[in-house]
């Protein structure tokens, strides 16, 4: 398996089956996106984009997905980030770091669909529903950003 360093993006309005390696396709009616994983084992890695999950950015001629795609439940365990459409390789995640962001994952839609209200900071910050959501966007990350 060779590690990807760049993907390229493909807007569609359905995903198709089958993928090609090296393509992100982007379905703006459906938001969202979706790849084989960039370590080459094939993984159909999908990210579904709304404030909870992931935030597509785009920049012209390329795209960054945000928060970073790990795979620690998958046996690959890659972790990277798309930015700017190159590939920015992190260690493969940790036991602890998958269950830690399955958890933040859960409260994030938990928080995003109203099942559960947010946790209080006391720090001033962003007020509303996207405040909210960029606050746990940012918890999110830095969990394996501090890894």
């Amino acid at each position: 398996m060779t590690r990807r360093m760049y993907i390229q993006h493909r807007y569609v309005e359905f995903i198709p089956k089958d993928l090609d390696e090296g393509v992100l396709y982007i379905s703006k009616r459906f938001k969202t996106t979706s790849h084989l994983c960039c370590c080459g084992c094939g993984t159909k890695v999908v990210t579904p984009l709304n404030p909870a999950k992931w935030q597509l950015l785009e920049h012209g001629s390329t795209v960054s997905l945000s928060p970073s795609i790990g795979l620690g439940a998958f046996p690959c365990r890659s972790h990277y980030w798309i930015r700017g459409s190159n590939v920015e390789w992190y260690p493969n995640m940790t036991d602890a770091q998958t269950n830690r962001a399955a958890k933040a994952d859960r409260y994030a839609s938990q928080v995003y669909t109203g099942e559960q209200s947010p946790i209080r900071s006391s720090r001033k910050s962003s007020t509303g529903a996207m405040g909210v959501c960029r606050r746990i966007i940012g918890w999110i990350q830095s969990l394996f950003d501090g890894s």
